[in-house]
């Protein structure tokens, strides 16, 4: 079309292209705080031109395309990051509750309880015969037979917690999943009537970004711009719907099932790993060295104490001092509960004999662990500083994960963030530019009425 009517044309269309950036500009403002989305933009062409004689004669500008700014080599490191980071975060949190239930250095550690009860006999080899110099032993060893339930049900019951936690990030990870495919599939049908669905592809995107933090997930995007999330291998998301995942144990170790074809699920990274880790690994090991102490203790003053003699006519010998076989259920023996006479400080079971007590109090100086390298106390404190050292690592990878994000997310959003001052300045070039389509607008009007004079 040309002539007026063809000027008329390309001064609508312009001022339609310009109204779609000022829409484009204003939706970019209003989402600038909005988390994940990505700064919008539309795409200006100029329209086709007509044939004439005295050349090819421009028609103006046409909108072909609005769609986001996003680069997925930066989403693909953000989500690799987010895989360390989630599972040293849950690492670190849950080492720091096992820090906790040890509570060490204290007056109210097993440290202190195990040094009060071999200090005991120390004490009870200067008054062997006194009642009170007994009961002191007596109650240092309820102490310690408490100290050590009390961690071994701390420990048991973090692990009781975290198979609550495991079924939370379970469901989490199913929640994600299903709304991914469900957006999946709205994405490309828009797509597939010639539309971009930008601000659904951002929800898309942030959904994978806490999907990435739970789980080593990778996400794909195909041509038609439907994505593939898997894990471990596996397809857990993708147009075609979502698997279900469902945790699984045995009292021991927990496995996550796919419940299409009841496979277990490898899980390497994030904080479902972290979650399982501590669960399946770390915490019974814990348990185990803790169980191991108090075995090794029991056994070995048991066997010392048996050897000794008590007080009485004649003096009782033979008797054990605990009961019991681990952390849980060690107990003081009732014989020695009911009857502090029954403890046995004498070597040979004359009056005054303070040897067997001596031999009790040198008891965490012996090598019983480790193949006879470690004594009580070197055995214990390897076991806290361990917990210390697993927290320092954790805490490391948390800090250089964090700065990695940072700049990730620096760089994020310098590519897809919203700049207000640039949106503004798009704002005053959209406005100028439909002032002045609207102005040939105007101009035309002018001309159409001159020729009507004219006539």
């Amino acid at each position: 079309m040309s002539g007026l009517s063809g000027i008329l044309e390309a001064a609508k269309r312009a001022m339609q292209s310009q109204r779609f950036g000022i829409n484009v500009a204003s939706h970019n403002i209003a989402n600038a705080s909005t988390p994940g989305f990505s700064r919008q933009r539309v795409l200006l062409e100029p329209s086709l031109a007509l044939r004439t004689q005295a050349g090819m004669l421009g028609t103006g500008v046409q909108a072909t395309h609005i769609g986001r700014i996003r680069e997925r080599f930066i989403d693909q490191q953000i989500r690799l990051a987010n895989d360390s980071f989630g599972e040293a975060e849950i690492k670190y949190r849950i080492t720091g509750q096992i820090e906790s239930i040890f509570n060490e250095p204290s007056e109210a550690g097993l440290s202190a309880a195990l040094g009060r009860f071999f200090n005991s006999f120390q004490d009870l080899a200067t008054h062997p015969e006194e009642s009170s110099s007994r009961n002191a032993v007596l109650q240092q060893g309820l102490l310690l037979t408490q100290s050590f339930n009390r961690l071994s049900t701390g420990l048991h019951q973090l692990r009781d917690d975290l198979t609550n936690e495991v079924n939370v990030k379970v469901n989490r990870i199913n929640e994600l999943t299903k709304e991914i495919s469900r957006l999946d599939i709205e994405i490309t049908n828009t797509q597939a009537k010639g539309l971009e669905p930008a601000d659904l592809k951002d929800q898309r995107d942030l959904l994978i970004d806490e999907l990435s933090k739970l789980a080593n997930i990778h996400a794909s995007e195909d041509s038609n711009g439907s994505v593939l999330i898997s894990l471990g291998g596996t397809v857990i998301a993708s147009r075609a719907g979502a698997v279900t995942l469902r945790a699984e144990g045995d009292g021991s170790t927990i496995s996550i099932i796919n419940e299409l074809n009841g496979r277990a699920m490898n899980i390497t990274g994030g904080e479902l790993h972290g979650v399982l880790s501590m669960y399946n690994k770390e915490v019974p090991d814990f348990l185990d060295r803790l169980d191991q102490l108090a075995a090794e203790i029991l056994e070995r003053v048991n066997e010392v104490h048996a050897g000794g003699y008590g007080i009485g006519d004649p003096p009782t010998t033979g008797i054990s001092f605990f009961e019991g076989t681990n952390a849980g259920n060690i107990r003081v023996n009732e014989a020695i509960v009911n009857d502090i006479m029954n403890i046995a400080a004498s070597a040979d079971g004359t009056s005054g004999n303070n040897a067997n007590a001596l031999a009790l109090s040198d008891i965490p100086d012996e090598l019983l662990f480790n193949d006879n390298r470690l004594s009580v106390n070197q055995f214990y404190n390897a076991i806290v500083s361990d917990i210390g050292s697993r927290i320092n690592s954790n805490e490391s990878i948390i800090r250089s994960q964090t700065m990695v994000l940072n700049q990730l997310e620096h760089q994020r959003a310098s590519v897809s963030g919203v700049s207000i001052d640039e949106e503004m300045t798009n704002l005053i070039k959209y406005q100028r530019a439909y002032e002045a389509s609207a102005r040939v607008v105007r101009t035309v009007d002018e001309m159409f009425q001159s020729i009507i004079n004219m006539v």
